[in-house]
């Protein structure tokens, strides 16, 4: 989903917004963080205007840093601001059109905490962020960074390989190959969600591998 701004409108009108469950979020190393209400980056970005203003809590995936980016009439600037561009945790980057849509731009003050985390992120690197949405300009949402930590979890680029070859092979029918590059894609401490998918590719290429060996040995 991109949010690149095609022309600047007014300012946006200060919402309410709705309740939500409350997490404490830890950086990797400094003080306890705020406590702020916890959704998805998906759910943040259909409905940006219902949290204007109000801090949340998102994990994102690390895509890269826009080094050209035009602040149009937001508080943004690039001198005291960097833009960074994420997918979102719930996205599956081994799928080519999920890869290709990055979630969200968002924003960080330069010389803060929340910057240097961002600065130092590599592609694919899970992250816990607080975010606000502080304007809206075109209909689209303009989101600080307020702060940030990795994930003790993570995705690696590693794993998102071997299931691009897993899903290369599954549509060539290569079952035994696609279950050993889910086997590898496996193998880190992955989140729980990614886990249970990839687990769930493997189970069905099992099943399909099964049977075929079934029917050739009758």
């Amino acid at each position: 989903m991109s949010i690149l701004v095609a022309a600047p409108l007014g300012l946006s009108l200060l919402l309410g917004s709705p309740a939500g469950p409350e997490i404490g979020l830890v950086e990797a190393a400094g003080p306890t963080l705020p406590v702020a209400p916890r959704c998805s980056l998906g759910a943040l970005m259909d409905v940006p205007e219902q949290r204007l203003g109000e801090a949340v809590t998102v994990v994102a995936q690390f895509r890269r840093e826009i080094e050209d980016w035009n602040p149009f009439l937001s508080r943004f600037t690039p001198a005291d601001h960097r833009c960074v561009e994420v997918w979102g945790d719930e996205q599956w980057l081994w799928i080519a059109e999920e890869y290709d849509a990055p979630m969200a731009r968002l924003h960080v003050r330069r010389g803060t905490a929340a910057e240097a985390v961002l600065s130092s992120s590599r592609p694919h690197d899970r992250i816990e962020l607080e975010l606000v949405v502080r304007e809206l300009l075109a209909g689209s949402p303009w989101i600080e960074v307020t702060h940030a930590a990795r994930t003790d979890q993570q995705t690696p680029e590693g794993t998102v390989l071997h299931a691009i070859r897993a899903r290369e092979m599954i549509d060539r029918e290569g079952w035994r190959i696609a279950i050993s590059e889910l086997d590898r894609a496996l193998a880190p401490d992955l989140p729980g969600h990614v886990r249970r998918e990839l687990e769930s590719i493997r189970a069905d290429c099992q099943e399909t591998w099964d049977a075929l060996r079934a029917r050739t040995l009758r």
